[in-house]
Parts: structure tokens; C-alpha cells; sequence
């Protein structure tokens, strides 16, 4: 009655959905072969929506948020940890508001295409 697996959105679709959603969950894995996701920008456009996220200690995830400020990680395949850290997020209302104004703030702060663009010319320039 909760969960639904809705499979590819469109950018619209996607923001309507993180409009109507109150926690940002992605349980990362590492496959049998060692094969790992990279860091995801989908975490960015989660945090960017002003959610808080519970995710994995995976590949680059610890790099894509503020830990235990706009996320919780919790070990891989950690079933009881991602359910802990999911009904705290439920029960602390004011928590969840908090950690997601924090990664709001991180994502324009640190993934902004604009800043980004701007810091990539003047490198550019500076080796000219």
C-alpha cells in the first residue's frame, strides 16, 4: 500500500513525484562481481526537491550528501538499519524538514550547473 515501483519518469513526472514524497530512499548493492553504481544524480536531484535521504555506504553515495545532516547511510543489504533510519525520518517530522533544507542548500551550494560552470572556465583560464 506504500511502495510503488513506477519505472522510468520524465524530468516533470520525477519533480511531481519528489513533490509528493516525504523520504528519498536508494539501498545500493555491490554486485557479486564487485560492480558498483557510481555516485548517482539522482541523489542530488532528491536533496535538490528538499528530501531527506536514506541510502547505502556505497561507491561515491558518501560524496553525493552531507552524512547524518541531509542523509543517513547505513551498511549494504542492512535491512533492519534502512528500516530504523526510515521510522525515525516518520516520527520526527521536524528532523526530516531539517535535513531536507540541509541538502537543498548542499546541492545549490555544490552541484549548482552554473557555479560549476563558472569554477570549470576559470581553471581553464588560469592555465592559459
Amino acid at each position: 500500500d506504500y511502495i510503488h515501483l513506477l519505472g522510468s519518469r520524465n524530468q516533470v513526472e520525477l519533480r511531481q513525484l519528489y513533490a509528493q514524497t516525504d523520504i528519498f530512499v536508494l539501498a545500493s548493492v555491490t554486485a557479486a562481481d564487485g560492480d558498483m553504481e557510481g555516485q548517482g544524480l539522482v541523489l542530488q536531484e532528491a536533496q535538490a526537491s528538499g528530501l531527506p535521504v536514506v541510502s547505502t555506504w556505497h561507491n561515491g553515495i558518501p560524496e553525493g550528501v552531507l552524512i547524518d545532516q541531509s542523509a543517513f547511510l547505513v551498511p549494504e543489504k542492512d535491512v533492519n538499519a534502512i528500516g530504523e533510519k526510515i521510522a525515525y525520518l516518520v516520527t520526527h517530522p521536524t528532523q526530516r524538514q531539517q535535513m531536507g533544507q540541509a541538502g537543498q542548500a548542499f546541492v545549490k551550494d555544490h552541484f549548482d550547473l552554473q557555479i560549476l560552470n563558472q569554477q570549470l572556465l576559470a581553471l581553464y583560464q588560469s592555465l592559459l
